[in-house]
């Protein structure tokens, strides 16, 4: 396991070998809102890896960790809002990723994310 003492020479194959996501930027847009509140921690702990080590090579796990709230996440959306986030990020999709044009599929979408997983979207400055 690497840590922010591990010499870059001490890391193995084994340590970067680890399944990404496969998802467009579509469908990270779309649902940016919600991730963003549901892996917070797991984002915000990488985040302050990188800048107190400087370089993110030193914070492989606190990245595992981010990839893998980000599986869990998608796995919710798709299991109990899957219809509803579809055609949200098709229309981004189609759409150059401008919300102006998907205000209703994102409506429809955000209120199935709130009445089946309890995630609201935060409000907007």
């Amino acid at each position: 396991m690497a840590s922010k003492n591990t010499p870059m020479s001490e890391i193995t194959v084994e340590q970067l070998d680890f399944e990404e996501l496969k998802v467009t930027s579509a469908i990270l847009v779309a649902t940016a809102h919600h991730y963003g509140g549901f892996c917070s921690k797991e984002n915000d702990a990488f985040m302050d890896c990188r800048i107190d080590t400087k370089d993110p090579r030193k914070c492989l796990e606190e990245g595992k960790r981010v990839t893998n709230c980000a599986r869990k996440f998608f796995e919710k959306v798709k299991g109990s809002c899957n219809v509803e986030f579809t055609k949200h990020w098709t229309c981004l999709d189609y759409n150059n990723q401008e919300y102006r044009h998907c205000r209703k599929t994102q409506a429809v979408f955000d209120d199935c994310m709130t009445k089946k997983l309890d995630m609201h979207r935060p409000e907007e400055d």
